[in-house]
């Protein structure tokens, strides 16, 4: 007899309260210490760094349609790509890959305006099996080989002919803990240009203490997150692009998500500001509370505790990428054509 599915809504409340359910585990040694180095720059320049420099979702892009075809299964998860001109003269293909829950997020990554693949990931419930599933430092590498192979087979492209252009690795809830695993190897790390957390960035506290839930940002422990403050310093200079968004709900024993973003940007001394409501930006049913733009790095603090205000952030991916990251990858583009012409 064919098994039944479980109801969406199921589904849903299951995947909300999986990152709950379990805290962040540290991937880092005990006597493991952070440094993170500021740049030297005089004090003018770091000012600088502090004014945004991109639009915000409300002037965002007015990016053409895509046309997309339907979900296709790879040993880690599924794809979605463009029906047609998706890949360069030189055979460059643009690909974001989401971890946690993509595919119920399918209508707002076609609603980006990216011309790119989308690939969804999950690998079960807690931040703990999305950390152990890239345990091998080998294990994206491939997955990347895996889907350009698909992708050959798919366009009937010639062997070896296409590859990875622009990268974005984007979750949401427990996703973080893959990209966090994939970013602390330097080749991904130079791999991926956008990386994009929504309501995704937790850690665990230093010293906790069990029976205090919401211990402050200062107690937040950076070591299981230095590969997104190295990422996040590099978006502030401008050579990276990093969102990140949060909700106000308080786990009971490790670091939420505001916490663990205000201790990320206190590391990198970026300031983060509270904001009036009705300020002009628009977050579907959110009401923005705090607010961080420095060169490419932008954060959106929102109020709200409950699951439904967690769920709100995982839609919001096709609004962030069509912000900040479909301008970007357009202007390289541009910027690539204008350089070698029809050479390519």
């Amino acid at each position: 007899m064919k098994a039944r599915r479980a109801p969406l809504s199921i589904l849903a409340i299951a995947l909300a309260s999986a990152f709950i359910a379990r805290a962040p585990e540290a991937h880092a040694a005990p006597g493991d210490t952070v440094e993170i180095s500021l740049s030297s720059s005089p004090s003018s320049e770091r000012n600088a760094r502090t004014t945004p420099v991109a639009p915000s979702p409300a002037a965002e892009l007015a990016a053409p349609p895509v046309a997309f075809d339907r979900w296709r299964g790879v040993s880690f998860g599924s794809y979605l790509a463009p029906k047609a001109d998706f890949v360069a003269k030189d055979g460059g293909v643009d690909v974001v890959f989401h971890f946690h829950a993509g595919q119920m997020a399918e209508r707002q990554m076609k609603d980006s305006g990216m011309n790119a693949v989308f690939v969804s990931c999950g690998f079960g419930l807690g931040s703990g099996a999305y950390a152990d599933a890239f345990a091998s430092p080998h294990r994206f590498g491939r997955m990347l080989d895996e889907l350009v192979k698909n992708l050959e087979t798919q366009t009937g492209a010639e062997k070896g002919r296409l590859h990875v252009r622009h990268l974005a690795l984007t979750s949401w809830s427990a996703g973080f803990a893959a990209i966090g695993k994939i970013l602390g190897v330097e080749r991904y790390y130079a791999m991926t240009d956008a990386v994009v957390l929504n309501d995704s960035l937790h850690s665990v506290y230093k010293d906790p203490n069990p029976k205090t839930a919401a211990q402050g940002a200062e107690r937040v422990d950076l070591k299981m997150m230095r590969s997104f403050l190295r990422f996040a310093k590099d978006a502030a200079a401008g050579q990276k692009v990093m969102t990140i968004t949060h909700s106000a709900i308080i786990p009971p024993d490790y670091a939420s998500s505001s916490e663990a973003t205000q201790a990320l940007l206190t590391a990198i001394e970026i300031p983060y500001p509270s904001v009036a409501s009705g300020d002009g930006e628009t977050w579907r049913t959110m009401t923005l509370g705090k607010r961080a733009d420095a060169g490419n790095l932008h954060v959106r603090g929102f109020r709200g505790q409950g699951p439904r205000d967690h769920f709100e952030h995982l839609y919001l991916i096709g609004q962030v990428l069509r912000s900040w990251v479909v301008p970007r990858w357009k202007r390289e583009e541009r910027l690539v054509y204008t350089l070698v012409g029809e050479q390519l």
